[in-house]
């Protein structure tokens, strides 16, 4: 590969790397759809790892 190419494929990778920033956001946008849906669904709120009110009834279990 010529070092023309090789400098023409890098611009054009450069180009479409998002920043930290757009990944940031793009990840927790994610995991807050994904914190409500299982909030929604299982009536538990993994984030602070404790059991809501709802239609299921959580029991702790010991080993």
């Amino acid at each position: 590969m010529s070092s023309e190419a090789n400098s023409k494929s890098r611009k054009l990778s450069d180009e479409k790397m998002p920043t930290e920033t757009e990944i940031k956001e793009f990840f927790s946008a994610f995991e807050k759809h994904e914190h409500k849906r299982f909030l929604e669904k299982y009536n538990y709120d993994i984030t602070k790892d404790v059991p809501l009110e709802g239609r299921y009834e959580w029991i702790s279990l010991k080993p």
